[in-house]
């Protein structure tokens, strides 16, 4: 069971004043180094954004070619996964600024096996793929962009833009994601996942595809 109620309004703008975690679209978390999906994979979360473009959520598994993909391209939603190869997805299909339109919205994101379904605010969208019987994806689960250590295929990741937005009320597995408020230091922001391992901080470094410098963010 998702956590938004889709009774009072598509736009969940006032469930609640927390204003949850800020990307700048020059920044990343890393939220599990070794992260893994067998089957079966649900996301939870509010978003809200002006930007057209952007990377959401990223799981690669390159051996075999495997990922998970969440990402706004052209001012739609997409989630997009790739199986030994083999990539189905689902996408929205809004019209204008409808959902990169600065007001939260509310996202729930399920991988089942074959079948692939999103929910945003009160609209429904899923894909099955028949070839694709069973997934294993392992690898490092990224939000928001990822390290300079990787260069994301065109099957996996479309748009070259980090997220620039807010997310809250994230819940992955139905475990909810509590993050301390950002704090400012010479070189970088960082952010404090309270469910994992605390990981060392980089300095600021050059991403490949991504139009400008990003700074990371460890969680």
């Amino acid at each position: 069971m998702d956590y938004c109620d889709y009774n009072e309004s598509s736009s969940v703008n006032y469930l609640n004043s927390i204003q949850g975690i800020q990307f700048d679209g020059q920044s990343y978390a890393l939220y599990d180094p070794n992260f893994k999906i067998n089957d079966s994979f649900v996301i939870n979360f509010q978003m809200k954004t002006l930007a057209h473009d952007g990377i959401i959520l990223w799981v690669d598994d390159p051996l075999p070619e495997s990922s998970f993909t969440i990402e706004i391209q052209n001012r739609q939603l997409i989630a997009r996964a790739v199986v030994n190869g083999q990539p189905y997805s689902v996408r929205t299909d809004f019209t204008k600024n409808r959902l990169c339109d600065g007001v939260w919205h509310c996202i729930q994101i399920r991988l089942e096996g074959s079948l692939l379904s999103m929910k945003v605010d009160k609209r429904h969208y899923s894909k099955s793929e028949t070839r694709v019987h069973s997934i294993d994806i392992r690898g490092p689960l990224f939000i928001g962009g990822y390290s300079e250590k990787y260069s994301p295929s065109y099957l996996s990741v479309r748009t070259n833009y980090f997220f620039n937005g807010n997310i809250r009320n994230l819940k992955i597995n139905e475990q909810k994601i509590d993050w301390l408020a950002p704090r400012h230091t010479a070189v970088i922001r960082e952010f404090y996942n309270l469910t994992t391992k605390i990981m060392p901080s980089k300095n600021d470094r050059s991403f490949p595809n991504s139009p400008a410098k990003k700074s990371t963010i460890n969680g």
